[in-house]
């Protein structure tokens, strides 16, 4: 475990190299050397920290996350084949390569997503930190249910009207999956409103925008990546990222955390 850390790093230099100096074919491949690297680095770092990690502490818990994650962003390239906001340059020729490498890099989303968590604290203070006023008065019930109807129309609506709602994309989902937690007593951000308990939804804001600057960053000078296409006036850039899309990774983090506890259906 010790080695984990320095490999991790390795990974990311390596990426950060042939991202800046081509050298084909190899510099197609940097996403996976990003994010094995940051997933490594910062488990080392949760581990020096907090006595736990996710790769050390929670090996079946990780096992199933990797192709879980796969399926997960695959999710997302469905949507995109109807709203069009995103597509790839220089990807390999080869369909088989490039099928893998999409399989590999999608399957680093969820861990990289959970590494950023533990190491913001999400364990120690998710639930305890950030406690107020209740969010939500009355009867959750009536509010879960409320959510799982919106979650339906706002992860449908995409298909129906791509370029008026391409943007639910990154909210519907998690509508419908933590309502889904909630009725099934599994954790849910719903549940945490109702008791007036922020501390695990701003965890997951938090990671949501820190793993989207370095999904950006990362991309920005990469040989194969993505641009986007997304329809909105011209506007301030965060690397390729127009500024008003780049506010969707926030909400991403909770419906990724909604997706995992629904897929890994225990409290942690």
């Amino acid at each position: 475990m010790r080695l984990l850390g320095p490999l991790g790093l390795l990974l990311i230099l390596l990426g950060e190299g042939l991202s800046f100096v081509h050298i084909l074919p190899w510099s197609q491949y940097v996403f996976p050397l990003f994010w094995c690297g940051y997933i490594l680095l910062l488990d080392s770092l949760n581990l020096r920290l907090r006595g736990y990690s996710l790769i050390s502490s929670r090996s079946g818990e990780v096992l199933l996350m990797l192709p879980a994650s796969a399926f997960y962003w695959y999710l997302f390239e469905w949507y995109n084949m109807v709203i069009q906001n995103w597509l790839y340059i220089n990807a390999p020729p080869e369909k088989w390569i490039q099928i893998a490498m999409k399989i590999v890099s999608f399957a680093t989303v969820i861990p990289a997503l959970y590494e950023t968590t533990d190491l913001l604290g999400v364990q120690s203070w998710g639930k305890k930190a950030a406690r107020t006023r209740p969010l939500i008065p009355g009867h959750r019930r009536n509010f879960s249910l409320i959510f799982l109807v919106l979650g339906i129309f706002l992860s449908f609506l995409p298909f129906i009207i791509p370029k008026l709602f391409f943007w639910s994309v990154w909210v519907g989902p998690f509508f419908l999956l933590d309502s889904i937690n909630d009725r099934l007593g599994r954790p849910s951000l719903l549940r945490d409103w109702q008791t007036g308990e922020f501390g695990r939804t701003a965890v997951f804001l938090a990671a949501g925008y820190s793993c989207g600057f370095f999904w950006e960053f990362w991309n920005y000078w990469a040989y194969t990546k993505w641009i986007y296409t997304v329809p909105v006036p011209p506007m301030a850039r965060i690397f390729e990222m127009p500024i008003l899309g780049f506010l969707g990774f926030g909400p991403f983090g909770l419906e990724t955390f909604a997706f995992w506890t629904l897929v890994w259906g225990k409290r942690k």
